[in-house]
């Protein structure tokens, strides 16, 4: 459910739970109970950096636990799961986002023409107001070509609609 690699998912997990984040989720079951102790040894991560991952997930909805305890001890043991229903949900509302961002920026693009200098890439208008010189880094602006990332939007917003309607049928 969580496929990591979808770009979706790697956004929005990125997101909240940064890059060790993930990839420590790449490692969880999906529909089993697990306890922290075994995410962090199946990860090789701290405990704390585990559970505070977990609570952040338990926060948004995303992960739940139950607890046991222990009758000789007295321990308790979380038992944490993902909710999938809610992870649908989100993950749905996420992508309808980064499609809704991806489309506005493929549309600047397509209509845009741009200039590039040593330090940024800026519209015709704005490299003409400059005098296609920038005061920055001290260099002329250019003329740039901008199919390939035209081209790369497209696959994005086309691999996002794609996943969309997966998780529809799911």
């Amino acid at each position: 459910m969580l496929e990591p690699e979808n770009l979706v998912v790697r956004e929005y997990f990125s997101k909240l739970l940064g890059k060790e984040g993930l990839r420590i989720l790449e490692t969880v079951p999906d529909d089993e109970e697990i306890t922290d102790e075994e995410i962090a040894r199946l990860s090789e991560t701290k405990l704390t950096t585990v559970r505070r991952m977990l609570y952040t997930l338990y926060e948004n909805r995303i992960a739940e636990y139950r607890t046991e305890r222990d009758d000789e001890s007295g321990w308790i043991t979380y038992l944490w799961r993902f909710n999938r229903e809610n992870i649908k949900k989100i993950m749905r509302a996420e992508a309808e986002e980064l499609l809704k961002d991806l489309e506005s920026q493929l549309e600047e693009e397509r209509e845009g023409v741009f200039y590039q200098c040593n330090c940024q890439r800026v519209l015709f208008e704005e490299a003409a107001a400059r005098e296609f010189w920038c005061d920055e880094c001290g260099s002329d602006f250019e003329f740039v070509e901008n199919s390939g990332v035209i081209k790369e939007l497209k696959e994005e917003v086309e691999e996002i609609e794609k996943w969309m309607q997966e998780i529809k049928r799911k």
